[in-house]
């Protein structure tokens, strides 16, 4: 009876390995030096380095003037695609240091914050 319950445990233990994971191609986006009033864009690579499905529930920008755009179709084991994130500097000048925030389907780490920075003068 032990040796079927301690079985059960390790295949139970053993599927838990398998899942979907969110990797980001770096930290942060770094748009450097824009001019006021304008719309710059960049792209964050999200590449899924499990072995499921990973879906991307949501992708939120701290602020109005950061707006990112993804795609809701799954990403495939060993996939990738872009997070395009539009920022918009309107008539603030100064640093700026923004945020954008993904909810996935990734079992271990369904939050992952990546920041924006830059410069707007």
């Amino acid at each position: 009876m032990k040796k079927v319950m301690l079985l059960g445990v390790f295949a139970l233990g053993l599927s838990s390995l398998s899942a979907q994971t969110l990797s980001l191609e770096k930290d942060e986006v770094q748009f450097g030096n824009l001019k006021s009033n304008t719309v710059a864009t960049s792209k964050m690579k999200v590449t899924n380095t499990g072995d499921k499905p990973l879906i991307l529930k949501s992708v939120v920008g701290s602020c109005g003037c950061t707006v990112p755009e993804f795609q809701t179709t799954p990403i495939a084991p060993g996939k990738s695609t872009d997070i395009v994130i539009k920022y918009s500097t309107g008539e603030v000048k100064g640093d700026f240091n923004k945020s954008v925030t993904i909810t996935s389907n990734d079992p271990v780490s369904s939050r992952k914050i990546f920041r924006v920075k830059g410069k707007a003068e």
